[in-house]
């Protein structure tokens, strides 16, 4: 007999980043980015990386970053404890409400960011389309700002 899942529950209020984005990266320079930096947290098994997974260095690899300001730390802590598994896109209404879902390796499902805009909207669509484009493999970045320089936690995931 299969269970239905829970329902996605809304992530803790003081975990909350200060913003987010989609984002994407060329499979050919996500593990040159990211491979080999000092960040605190992270998790990049080599079997996830692209050269391995057979996706050619053009296609381009969907994320999703939050910037978490004083809480990018404990954000990132939260996140490894869940052993985050896949983060999607649903669209909820007339492409114009959406939210991104975490499911955990536990199958418990996190409301991680929730919109009513079009362009978010789209951009959502184009995160699950590059998510078919590059055989379910994606990134979760957490990082204290938008400078790009420091990163607090990455996972590389895969549907």
């Amino acid at each position: 007999m299969n269970q239905m899942p829970p329902p996605p529950q809304p992530l803790p209020d003081e975990l909350w980043g200060e913003a987010w984005r989609f984002a994407s990266i060329p499979a050919g320079d996500l593990w040159d980015m990211f491979g080999d930096r000092p960040i605190p947290v992270s998790a990049m098994p080599p079997e996830r990386n692209p050269v391995y997974l057979g996706i050619a260095s053009n296609t381009f690899i969907p994320g999703v970053i939050i910037y978490g300001g004083r809480q990018s730390m404990q954000l990132a802590l939260w996140l490894q404890g869940q052993t985050p598994k896949t983060l999607v896109y649903q669209e909820t209404e007339r492409n114009l409400a959406g939210g991104l879902l975490l499911t955990a390796a536990d199958a418990t499902r996190w409301v991680v960011m929730t919109f009513h805009d079009q362009a978010i909207a789209t951009a959502g669509q184009r995160y699950q389309q590059r998510l078919q484009d590059a055989k379910g493999l994606h990134f979760l970045i957490v990082q204290p700002d938008d400078s790009d320089v420091t990163h607090t936690g990455i996972w590389l995931l895969q549907n």
